[in-house]
């Protein structure tokens, strides 16, 4: 079975799409309802162009909560699809194909299975429910598939907290914990695993995904520079929360594609008071060092940010640490007014604001922590060749190991492991010629560490404006925005 071609992949992933939204709307109207019909029929018109695309009938797979047209994993999908994997598993579907003669009562029949109404699969008459077997893909069980696993655990939990408090519900600070948990026994197990997945920058879901990515640098730096394991967890819970008040911001300013104006900036400012109340709501405890993290993570280590705290103390320990890894994760994620920097130089930025918006020490730890070449950063050889850098060398910070990825032509190359700190006599034998943005080379990241793939970087059908964020101190603040301490 030959790899999937890039638009066989773009079209298997809107299939998904469509039938991960036809799975919710089905739950919510009874047999027959027009809208059920609605989705079937569009179904059957991204059946149709995925067909298209594979020249021939699609066969896809679901193998421990991943997803994939013939072997190629869809990874994005992966990622953001997992109410709809475990529907696939609570159904005992491992693969279907999709020939041309599934129409509408199929694709129908097919949603009724994946939502748990009885007897549908007896009405399956041409769309084929494990006929092709199941899938033992490679790489099950490896650290990065398990990284991978929870980083889709915890985008649903994301969704479902939303959910919760905007209809007014307490979140679940038990479920909580246990992702705080989970991602800080994957930072103990390898912290440079864990921080080459926040490389993962999302098209479509920008705040939940820095939510996490914050969760998992905050928790790395907390290991790194010696946190007990209790204060380690209540640090990933604080950070996993810690944008939870952007609940209460109205989309359309998260998702506005042009400047905010000041009250809009005004609205944006207060999501950390908001945020503490929903986390009080949901906390018994008054004086859970999360709610503090969610209060301060922008008062800033001089007082200069939002909120003023009272006697203009400095936040706390906990909150200087989530404030650090808050920028570096949104300096380096697309934001409406701004491209991303690089992931060095988003370091430059942090190390410019030391003293000012944040803890100095913080920073000294962080850039520590994420090296002269910080984890997940492209990095062209001197030789021309072009690796990911997946670890740092404990003393010896511009000579990393590196993951390659193309060779000296441009062409992809086996996915070798690269000790830059090697000599061929008293000389390195390999040396960091220059690095590069992941977008010049219209590679994308996630797909690149979940199979070691090279695709180009997907681009979303509903592809957002970038994550909706405070300007880093140090940076030119875009037009309109409102400083929340003006000066005079």
């Amino acid at each position: 079975m030959s790899p999937a071609s890039p638009a066989a992949i773009d079209r298997a992933g809107a299939f998904l799409r469509a039938l991960s939204s036809a799975t919710q709307m089905y739950g919510l109207y009874p047999v027959g309802h027009p809208d059920r019909q609605g989705h079937a029929a569009r179904l059957v018109e991204t059946a149709d162009r995925l067909r298209a695309a594979t020249g021939s009938v699609p066969v896809m797979f679901r193998s421990r909560h991943r997803f994939y047209v013939g072997r190629t994993m869809l990874a994005w999908e992966s990622l953001t699809l997992l109410r709809l994997a475990s529907a696939f598993e609570a159904a005992g579907i491992e693969s279907f194909e999709l020939p041309k003669t599934a129409g509408e009562p199929d694709l129908d029949a097919f949603v009724r299975a994946l939502i748990g109404e009885p007897h549908t699969q007896d009405e399956l008459v041409h769309l084929a429910i494990n006929d092709s077997g199941g899938l033992n893909p490679a790489g099950v069980g490896t650290e990065m598939t398990e990284l991978l696993g929870s980083y889709a655990l915890g985008l649903e939990f994301l969704r479902e907290t939303a959910s919760r408090l905007l209809a007014g519900q307490p979140g679940n600070m038990e479920e909580t914990r246990q992702i705080a948990e989970l991602f800080a026994d994957h930072v103990s197990d390898d912290p440079a695993q864990a921080l080459l997945l926040t490389t993962v920058k999302s098209h479509d879901e920008y705040t939940y995904h820095h939510m996490i990515n914050v969760c998992v640098l905050s928790l790395a730096l907390g290991h790194a520079i010696g946190l007990e394991r209790e204060q380690v967890i209540n640090l990933g819970i604080g950070a996993l929360l810690h944008d939870v008040g952007k609940v209460k911001v109205p989309r359309q300013i998260l998702q506005q594609a042009g400047p905010l104006d000041e009250e809009q900036w005004r609205i944006v400012q207060h999501h950390p008071i908001d945020g503490t109340g929903l986390l009080l709501q949901t906390s018994r405890d008054l004086f859970h060092p999360a709610a503090t993290i969610v209060l301060e993570h922008h008062a800033a280590y001089d007082a200069s940010g939002y909120p003023s705290l009272r006697g203009h103390r400095q936040p706390t320990l906990l909150s200087r640490i989530v404030s650090v890894a808050d920028c570096f994760d949104a300096v380096t994620s697309e934001r409406p007014y701004r491209q991303p920097e690089e992931r060095r130089q988003a370091l430059s930025l942090l190390q410019a604001g030391a003293g000012k918006g944040f803890d100095p020490r913080v920073v000294r730890a962080f850039v520590r922590m994420m090296g002269l070449y910080p984890i997940g950063t492209l990095a062209e050889l001197n030789t021309g060749e072009v690796g990911v850098v997946v670890r740092n060398h404990e003393r010896l910070l511009a000579h990393p190991t590196l993951k390659m990825i193309l060779d000296a032509t441009g062409s992809s190359c086996e996915p070798e492991e690269r000790d830059l700190a090697e000599l061929v006599g008293e000389d390195y034998r390999w040396t960091v010629r220059r690095t590069i943005d992941a977008r010049d080379l219209d590679i994308d990241m996630l797909t690149l560490l979940a199979s070691g793939e090279l695709e180009s970087e997907r681009v979303h059908e509903e592809s957002g404006p970038g994550l909706m964020h405070e300007p880093s101190p140090g940076e030119t603040p875009p037009p309109g925005y409102v400083e929340a301490h003006p000066s005079g």
